[in-house]
């Protein structure tokens, strides 16, 4: 998973591993984040610990209960039907701000990310699969420059990425993930955008009953 490079705080450091460790299923959901183990696994004083746990509840990845503490986030069917229906509506309309905008810049970096993908499927590489998958559409978010939609896309993305961690898991043996990518930017470089869209909806909607069926039931 992406890390900060140079951590200026313990409490920066701390969130980053707890973010990874969710993420790739360390921390199953719904387990519960115990300050006083968290404390002793990273060496740590009480703030850098809650201040981490704080900013986890803000990704989303973290609830809290009065008198309970900390858990993991935990997925219901429903959350994860709501999740990735608004993903598909949103990551669609982030290709539509794309419409009459010269995509020379853009097409090149995910031409770039394509073949960094590439690369990690043919070695098995799943963390740098998923964090170059990652870049791939925020190059694309970014390039729209829609703040609204990021700002609502970075958190709706943020919530969804142990699912998708998983189910990338699950389906790096194939290169269905990577022949997506691949036909967005013929699309994109042929400047059809509404068939960009519709297979950006439907590439993500294909994904969510077996999402449902995969992680709500460890919830």
């Amino acid at each position: 998973m992406v890390k900060h490079a140079l951590p200026t705080t313990i409490s920066v450091h701390v969130f980053d591993d707890l973010r990874r460790r969710i993420i790739e299923g360390e921390f199953s959901s719904g387990q519960a984040l115990r300050e006083e183990d968290l404390r002793e696994t990273y060496g740590s004083s009480r703030g850098p610990i809650r201040e981490s746990l704080r900013s986890l509840l803000q990704t989303g990845l973290v609830e809290h209960q009065p008198r309970r503490g900390f858990r993991v986030r935990r997925y219901t069917a429903t959350d994860i039907r709501q999740i990735y229906r608004l993903r598909a509506t949103l990551e669609a309309q982030v290709i539509s701000e794309l419409a009459t905008r010269p995509l020379e810049a853009l097409l090149e970096a995910l031409k770039q990310h394509c073949t960094v993908m590439s690369a990690c499927f043919e070695r098995k590489d799943l963390d740098a699969y998923f964090v170059e998958n990652a870049r791939f559409h925020q190059a694309i978010i970014d390039f729209a420059e829609n703040r609204v939609l990021l700002e609502v896309l970075d958190y709706v993305n943020e919530v969804s990425q142990p699912i998708r961690y998983r189910l990338l898991g699950d389906a790096l043996p194939s290169r269905r993930s990577l022949d997506y990518h691949e036909q967005i930017v013929h699309l994109l470089r042929a400047g059809e955008i509404a068939r960009a869209q519709q297979l950006t909806q439907s590439h993500i909607l294909e994904n969510l009953e077996r999402a449902v069926e995969v992680f709500a039931a460890d919830a």
